[in-house]
C-alpha cells in the first residue's frame, strides 16, 4: 500500500481541477472507478474515456455564446463576465466554436432570444473569430437566420470570418444573400460602418461599443 501511494499523482488532480473543474471531477472519479475494479484497470479507464468524451460532446452541443461591450483595456469583451452594459441597438455575439449540425439550432435559439430581450434592437454583428469550421447544416442556419432577422426588421453582419469557413459560405453564395458590404475583417471596422446608421435617432447617451460603460459605477 505505500508503494502505491507514492505514485498517486495528487497534483495531477489539482492542476486537472484548477485548468477545468470538471476536468478534476472526471480525474477522480476515474481514479476511484479503478480502484473498485482492481485488477480490471481497463474498466476504470474506459469510465474516464467515456467521462470525457460525454463532456466534449456536451461543450460541443453547447459552446459559449457571448455578448461583447468596450472594457476597461478598450477591448470587447464579454459584457456579463466585465459587469458592462450592452449597446441598445447593436448586438455583438461571439461564437466560440465550430458551427456544425449539433449546435447550429442553439445558435439560432440564442440569436432569438437577444432579439426577444432587446426591443430597440437594429443590427446584430456575429463575430465569428472563434468559428474554426462549418458544415452544410451551420451555413443553412446562418442563411435562415438571416431571412429571420431581417423579417423582424434586424440586420446581421459577419465580422472575422476566417478563410476556410468563408470558402463554404462562397460556395453556397451566402455573401451574395447578406451582402459583401455587411462582411467586415474586424469587429472595429463593422462597429465604424454599423455604428451611424444603427444609431440614428437614438436616445443612447453613450454607447457602450464605443465607450466604456460599467453596470455599476465604482
Amino acid at each position: 500500500m505505500m508503494a502505491v501511494i507514492g505514485l498517486v499523482n495528487v497534483s495531477g488532480f489539482v492542476h486537472a481541477w484548477h485548468a477545468k473543474w470538471y476536468d478534476g471531477v472526471i480525474s477522480i472519479i476515474s481514479f476511484l472507478a479503478t480502484l473498485v475494479f482492481a485488477p480490471h484497470l481497463d474498466k476504470g479507464i474506459m469510465i474516464g474515456v467515456v467521462l470525457s468524451l460525454g463532456v466534449f460532446l456536451y461543450n460541443s452541443m453547447r459552446p459559449k455564446v457571448v455578448s461583447l461591450a468596450r472594457a476597461a483595456d478598450d477591448a470587447l469583451r464579454c459584457a456579463s463576465t466585465h459587469g458592462l452594459k450592452e449597446c441598445e441597438y447593436i448586438a455583438m455575439v461571439r461564437f466560440d466554436g465550430p458551427l456544425f449540425f449539433a449546435n447550429s439550432s442553439y445558435l439560432e435559439d440564442k440569436m432569438m432570444e437577444i432579439l426577444r430581450n432587446k426591443k430597440k434592437l437594429r443590427h446584430i454583428i456575429l463575430v465569428a473569430n472563434g468559428i474554426n469550421d462549418i458544415d452544410a447544416s451551420g451555413e443553412e442556419t446562418l442563411s435562415l437566420l438571416i431571412d429571420r432577422l431581417r423579417s423582424a426588421g434586424v440586420d446581421i453582419s459577419l465580422s472575422g470570418v476566417n478563410e476556410a469557413v468563408l470558402k463554404v459560405l462562397r460556395n453556397t453564395h451566402l455573401p451574395e444573400k447578406i451582402g459583401g458590404d455587411h462582411l467586415f475583417p474586424t469587429m472595429e471596422k463593422a462597429i465604424a460602418a454599423v455604428h451611424p446608421q444603427a444609431h440614428k435617432e437614438s436616445s443612447e447617451p453613450t454607447c457602450p461599443l464605443l465607450t466604456v460603460c460599467h453596470l455599476v459605477e465604482n
